[in-house]
């Protein structure tokens, strides 16, 4: 049997069985960063791109909220087109 000597990452999980949802992660930064680039494409470009169905209903509910929001929020409207178009 083979064995894997590649690199490994330790990360700890505090789980909720029941519910069977992760309610806590630790790990060490290298890991929490490779995670956090992940979100570099803003989050309404992938909604947008999925047509508003990503199937992340919490996220299609943001992207709607901030949709409907009045431009008097942000404080350009070409802000408010950033969310959108990027």
């Amino acid at each position: 049997m083979a064995t894997n000597e590649g690199p490994t990452i330790e990360v700890k999980l505090f789980v909720d069985k029941e519910k069977k949802k992760v309610l806590f992660a630790e790990s060490e930064k290298e890991f929490v960063d490779v995670l956090f680039s992940f979100l570099t494409m803003p989050l309404g470009t992938i909604v947008r791109l999925l047509g508003k169905q990503s199937q992340m209903g919490c996220l299609d509910e943001v992207y709607k909220s901030v949709e409907d929001l009045s431009t008097d929020f942000f404080q350009t409207k070409a802000a408010k087109g950033c969310f959108f178009h990027l």
